[in-house]
């Protein structure tokens, strides 16, 4: 577990999945961070590669050979090297394995670092393509946050606002977590203004499709506190929390790729949304979680 810290926050991260575990406000003691609790969902902000959602199966197919990968990918689930840290600055390395290649047969490298600057945490993903094919893959955040926030009001009391405001289209998930493959109007949202409420996700994830999203934030009438999430590098914005459950968190997701539309298995290179990355190359996009 790495630690950053400057006068306003504690950031604690873990070595598995480079995961942000604590966004700490050390003036008023209380976490913008989901607890994690087990009950609902036990984890607090996976970073998601190769693969963004469900595949069909959880399979896919290359040069007639089949692999299989679990949701959101394997990055998750395994332990990174810490390359660089400082009191404010930590950056995490995931290298391909005979283990990776069993079920993602590119040679990678994928850094992940964390940079605290006053009251906003900067999350950095590259990949590098060392294989000397093309490299499909996703990439994508999945940070959950407590609502309420310092235990200031409750979970119906909180907004979510995009900038710039407008009305949006979402991917309908028919099965969840899969995708129908049509779109909705998100008419829970008004002019980029969502009331929160657990009905409105009472049946899945809601992955709005609108690159030109450029913050969503998180506040309350009823709280001085709240996060404000820099994506305009992401085309995808999805929300989530637990269904069928009260669940006292809410996701608030970059995605640079989608679940699959339900059906048969296919390519990655086919999947809606993959990115295509050339041998030797590299990719990098970052997303910020600024507190208040």
């Amino acid at each position: 577990m790495l630690t950053l810290e400057n006068e306003q926050l504690l950031i604690k991260i873990a070595t598995k999945g480079a995961e942000l575990q604590k966004i700490y406000n050390k003036q008023e003691n209380f976490d913008y961070l989901w607890t994690g609790d087990p009950d609902f969902w036990g984890s607090h902000a996976p970073n998601l590669f190769p693969t963004i959602g469900r595949l069909n199966d959880y399979k896919y197919t290359k040069d007639g050979k089949t692999y299989e990968l679990p949701q959101h990918g394997f990055a998750k689930d395994l332990e990174f090297e810490v390359a660089e840290s400082s009191d404010t600055t930590a950056v995490f390395v995931l290298k391909s394995t005979d283990e990776t290649k069993a079920m993602y047969p590119y040679n990678f490298s994928l850094a992940i670092s964390y940079n605290l600057e006053g009251s906003k945490l900067k999350t950095t993903y590259q990949v590098t393509n060392e294989s000397t094919e093309t490299m499909p893959f996703s990439i994508g955040g999945h940070p959950a946050f407590n609502i309420p926030m310092n235990g200031e009001g409750t979970y119906d009391d909180y907004t979510l606002t995009i900038d710039p405001k407008k009305e949006v289209n979402y991917f309908e998930s028919n099965p969840v977590p899969y995708r129908s493959g049509n779109k909705k109007p998100f008419k829970d949202m008004e002019n980029g203004v969502l009331s929160m409420n657990h009905e409105t996700f009472r049946d899945g994830l809601i992955i709005i499709d609108e690159p030109t999203i450029e913050t969503v934030t998180l506040s309350s009438p009823n709280s001085k506190h709240g996060v404000t999430l820099g994506i305009s590098e992401f085309p995808y914005l999805c929300l989530w929390t637990k269904e069928q459950m009260d669940a006292p968190f809410i996701c608030i997701e970059p995605f640079y790729g989608l679940p699959d539309v339900i059906g048969e298995i296919g390519t990655l290179e086919e999947k809606e949304g993959i990115i295509l990355l050339e041998a030797s190359e590299q990719k990098e996009v970052s997303f910020t979680i600024t507190t208040f």
